[in-house]
């Protein structure tokens, strides 16, 4: 049996690891991050499970995100290589979609926007937003007294979010520009003490989407890379996410890729850039 690299992204919310043999993937899992160290010996022994496979089956690891720092050598005395993030980032990017070059837009706690082109040899960081899931369960803690992110969603689902955002049509009284008269003028504007619940989560979910859409198409037009989108994170995985991104991306003509087990998008690219 050829050994195993598994590959390792502890995030701030999530540390997710995915296990690689004969360059296929044949195990994922994801655990809460609390303690670092402990959530990386958990995710790994979590996907050797899932692969049916042993730590002597392993032969290194590939670690990344903000917590492969303060990760030692070693893990479960297994070696172990730290790897760039945005290198990661943009090497899972391009191999879960396939693409040759692409704006990677990684969706976590925040939001992260990579550049991969030339096949890998060219990958650059360009910034990025607080945005994201974070903001999702702080806001809706505050404001909800809900946390769960499921359940959060939920709500969205049943609200109506122009019950709480101002439309360009109630703005202005019908389109301006490219921007048609459905579209949000101003966020929360019409928010107030007696809201329904439902329609402030779906204006939370309406607010990180466009937000994280508008400087998506932002960097794509700079780079001129609008066929060559690509979505990965754990938030994207949200069906109304996913959704309100891409009727957002409509508005601009540009259609965007959302591939399937993108949350794992470093994990699988710390793999790829040892192999």
């Amino acid at each position: 049996m050829e050994q195993l690299i598994v590959g390792i992204d502890i995030g701030a919310s999530k540390t997710k690891a995915v296990a690689v043999e004969k360059s296929q993937i044949i195990g994922f899992t994801s655990v809460q991050t609390k303690n670092i160290s402990k959530s990386a010996i958990r995710a790994l022994k979590m996907v050797l499970l899932a692969a049916d496979r042993r730590c002597e089956d392993v032969r290194k690891i590939a670690i990344s995100g903000g917590g492969a720092r303060l990760i030692g050598n070693t893990l479960l005395e297994l070696p172990v290589i730290r790897v760039d993030e945005i290198l990661a980032l943009g090497l899972g990017g391009l191999e879960l979609s396939g693409k040759p070059q692409a704006l990677i837009v990684s969706m976590g706690t925040g939001t992260a926007l990579v550049i991969a082109l030339d096949k890998g040899g060219r990958i650059e960081h360009i910034g990025g937003t607080g945005v994201g899931g974070g903001i999702i369960e702080g806001l809706s803690r505050r404001m909800l007294g809900i946390k769960k992110f499921e359940k959060i969603e939920e709500m969205a689902n049943r609200g109506v979010a122009s019950n709480v955002d101002l439309t360009v049509a109630e703005l202005i009284g019908g389109p301006i520009g490219i921007l048609p008269p459905n579209a949000t003028a101003s966020n929360f504007k019409k928010l107030n003490a007696d809201t329904d619940k439902n329609d402030v989560a779906a204006a939370i979910f309406n607010m990180v989407a466009e937000v994280i859409g508008v400087i998506t198409v932002m960097a794509t037009k700079a780079y001129h890379l609008e066929k060559d989108i690509v979505l990965v994170g754990k938030i994207i995985q949200s069906i109304k996410i996913a959704e309100l991104i891409r009727n957002l991306m409509k508005i601009f003509q540009i259609d965007v890729c959302i591939p399937s087990n993108g949350e794992y998008c470093v994990a699988i690219g710390a793999v790829k850039s040892i192999i």
